[in-house]
């Protein structure tokens, strides 16, 4: 009777101890998956509070756009500075003094033509600038439609037109780039706002076309 009464208790005591050990377990892995949880849920919080900042710090560089007007010269310390001299709308872009032979750009379509933005810029770094690196000009038309433009540079005086991509402007030299974009009639005949927004290193100028 002993005996059974032994193995009886030390059964008992078993079963009590498994029982006991296994909530615990359940507890901890739940903590577990619930920290987990918590984390992933805090990062992607702080993922998208990244991106909401950069987009507004993107945002109020937009909105502090420097205003600039035609013949009124801005300066990027030691890098350029740059006056909007002329702007066009024509089928066809010129030099300014045509030589016997030279480049041109004509719009082929019946439905668009030519915006040319032509910007004297000197370069204010210690070494050589490619022409194409001056700035990035997007035209904006009714504050919502974006025209991307592509440079190029007089040459000769003048007389014909080069790539910006190949030409390098040595320092303290001014030179004039043409910004040029294809944009529908429609643009072009509007009275509603167009705007050209210059990107030249961090700084940001708006200049008003109409």
């Amino acid at each position: 009777m002993k005996k059974v009464s032994s193995i009886l208790l030390v059964a008992a005591f078993l079963s009590i101890t498994a029982c006991s050990t296994q909530p615990t377990a359940v507890t901890k892995s739940d903590d577990l998956v619930t920290n987990e949880v918590q984390t992933t849920a805090a990062q992607t919080e702080s993922t998208e509070d990244s991106t909401v900042s950069a987009e507004a710090v993107e945002q109020e560089k937009e909105d502090i756009a420097t205003t600039i007007k035609k013949g009124d010269p801005v300066t990027v310390d030691g890098f350029a500075e740059i006056s909007v001299t002329k702007q066009q709308f024509s089928k066809k872009i010129e030099p300014s003094k045509p030589g016997n032979f030279y480049t041109y750009y004509e719009s082929k379509e019946d439905d668009s033509t030519y915006f040319a933005l032509t910007v004297k810029a000197k370069n204010l770094y210690s070494t050589g600038i490619d022409a194409d690196e001056i700035a990035d000009v997007t035209l904006i038309f009714d504050n919502q439609y974006d025209y991307p433009t592509f440079s190029t540079v007089e040459e000769k005086g003048g007389e014909d037109f080069t790539y910006s991509n190949i030409t390098s402007i040595s320092p303290l030299k001014t030179t004039t780039l043409y910004y040029l974009a294809e944009i529908p009639n429609e643009v072009a005949d509007s009275d509603k706002p167009l705007k050209a927004v210059i990107k030249i290193k961090d700084e940001v100028f708006e200049y008003t076309i109409r």
